[in-house]
């Protein structure tokens, strides 16, 4: 048994990496409008050559993001160290506070009875601000 794959299965490996939709990625590597998409995907990723291909493709995938990521942050950590404008370093450093998520602001709505804990979401909706008036 080769475990070389068809230009088709080697396809759906990658158009499943890049899309996370396995119907999706065999109807576009074998051109089919079948019904039974998910089920011929299902047992695609079954077999052992293509879900070993498909974790391959993932951790390539991740290293390169993971590699763009340190990249991005040394360059930003350079410009807020090095910079001698403010501007560029202020927004060197809000680059990376967003990067890691540490400008996300967490409000907790619980009393520390639970008492208050809310029960349903609530959707906030701004139609508009004022508009602002001379002093």
């Amino acid at each position: 048994m080769s475990s070389k794959l068809t230009p088709k299965q080697e396809k759906f490996c990658q158009l499943y990496v890049e899309t996370g939709n396995a119907s999706e990625a065999y109807r576009q590597a074998y051109n089919s409008n079948s019904k039974a998409a998910a089920v011929d995907a299902k047992k695609l990723l079954d077999t052992p050559k293509i879900s070993l291909r498909v974790q391959d493709l993932q951790e390539a995938l991740e290293e390169k993001a993971l590699w763009r990521r340190i990249h991005s942050v040394k360059i930003l950590a350079e410009i807020a160290q090095a910079s001698e404008k403010d501007a560029d370093r202020v927004s060197a450093v809000k680059a990376l506070n967003a990067m890691h998520g540490w400008d996300k602001q967490v409000i907790d709505h619980t009393s520390t009875d639970g008492s208050m804990t809310p029960v349903d979401k609530v959707t906030i909706e701004v139609i508009g601000a004022p508009e602002h008036q001379g002093d």
